[in-house]
């Protein structure tokens, strides 16, 4: 099976670490501990030679931009020894601009870059930008209104409200991907948000009271009106864009007959084994574009062709 982007195995989490401050204080001042940046939501990456690089911050860096001491820091886990710490830089100084322009720091979205970049580091990045995007959109208690404060490494959001004192916990979406085949056939959609000549596999947000087969069946349906059959498990990916758990299936078609909702997606097409090989369609103007690699969509469509006989 082909990599799992974002969710590298070599992390250990060590959540018991987060309820002991001494441990996290003594990490946090641990010359060897990387910090983990996200700016505006975004990430920081640096060119080395020819390839781009997750950039980090060390202690030094920290000095420069981050006089004071550091608000709400997320304790991400460990890899090769090493503790990662994730930090939002949005409460930043003067010198930020000229730190960044010095080191010639690109602040980019992960999905640019992320494919080609270290396995952990990666995975780092995409854990910090959904952890930080769950700080900054649950500031407030959804049961009193009262501000949430950090706690336990930044996993948990905790209300300031004596008598509330709700605890809230990060979220994570769960959304079924499915590619749908019949014989040497597979159906792939296109959203007019995609990039430009791409097509992907059909997807959507589990609802509540819905098992992940009710959710693949009502999306298919809703999106090309087909209905499907021998639903198989394929595998599961985070895809912190901004904070969704991707559910990967295999379904087959009962019939190729297509009735497009075309405020659900632009355009939807049955692909042949041969041009998704050579990526030429008849109703597609020059060449179509598979998912991106770093995609459980991406994946669906390879593990398919190279298991399709």
């Amino acid at each position: 099976m082909s990599q799992t982007f974002y969710a590298s195995s070599k992390i250990d989490r060590h959540s018991d670490f987060r309820s002991d401050a001494k441990i996290l204080n003594k990490i946090m001042i641990d010359d060897k501990t990387k910090f983990v940046p996200i700016w505006n939501g975004k990430n920081l990456f640096q060119q080395v030679n020819e390839k781009i690089e997750a950039y980090l911050l060390n202690k030094e860096d920290l000095r420069l931009i981050v006089p004071n001491d550091i608000v709400n820091p997320i304790f991400l886990g460990v890899a090769d020894n090493t503790n990662y710490i994730g930090l939002d830089l949005n409460e930043n100084n003067s010198e930020f601009n000229l730190w960044i322009e010095k080191k010639s720091i690109i602040i980019d979205d992960l999905r640019k870059f992320g494919p080609t970049l270290n396995e952990v580091e990666a995975s780092f990045l995409a854990l910090t930008s959904g952890m930080f995007y769950w700080h900054n959109t649950h500031k407030f208690c959804g049961f009193c209104g009262s501000k949430n404060t950090s706690a336990e490494g930044g996993f948990v959001r905790i209300c300031s409200n004596s008598s509330c004192r709700k605890s809230h916990f990060p979220r994570t979406d769960p959304a079924i991907i499915t590619l749908i085949s019949s014989g040497d056939r597979v159906l792939l959609g296109r959203s007019p948000r995609f990039p430009e000549g791409m097509y992907s596999t059909l997807a959507g947000f589990v609802e509540p009271g819905e098992s992940l087969e009710q959710a693949l069946e009502r999306e298919v349906f809703e999106e090309v009106g087909v209905r499907v059959e021998n639903i198989r498990y394929f595998n599961s990916q985070p895809w912190p864009f901004p904070a969704s758990l991707m559910l990967g299936f295999f379904a087959e078609a009962k019939h190729e007959g297509m009735r497009i909702d075309y405020n659900e997606i632009e355009d939807a097409q049955w692909f042949s084994i041969d041009q998704l090989r050579s990526l030429k369609h008849p109703a597609i103007s020059g060449e179509f574009k598979l998912p991106r690699v770093d995609s459980i969509a991406r994946r669906l469509v390879d593990t398919w062709m190279a298991n399709f006989n």
